[in-house]
């Protein structure tokens, strides 16, 4: 979305959309992931109980306001 856009005349679903995006980048932005270690042990909960897993690496990582949560699982044969 460039600057030019907001002079366009948009339909109010694309203004509510907008708005939305920038309310959670702002969102996002501003806080952390609270309760993590839950969210890991939830996952990991989950995972196990749908799959044969050997091995589940959970890491997150932060970088200029971006918050990555990267989950690597290793399947039994």
């Amino acid at each position: 979305m460039s600057f030019l856009d907001f002079f366009k005349k948009k339909k109010s679903k694309d203004v509510a959309k907008d708005r939305l995006m920038m309310m959670l980048a702002y969102e996002r932005a501003t806080t952390k992931i609270e309760n993590l270690d839950e969210m890991k042990k939830d996952l990991i909960a989950v995972v196990k109980k749908y799959l044969n897993v050997k091995d589940i690496h959970i890491k997150n990582q932060s970088n200029q306001d971006i918050e990555t949560l990267e989950v690597e699982i290793i399947l039994d044969k």
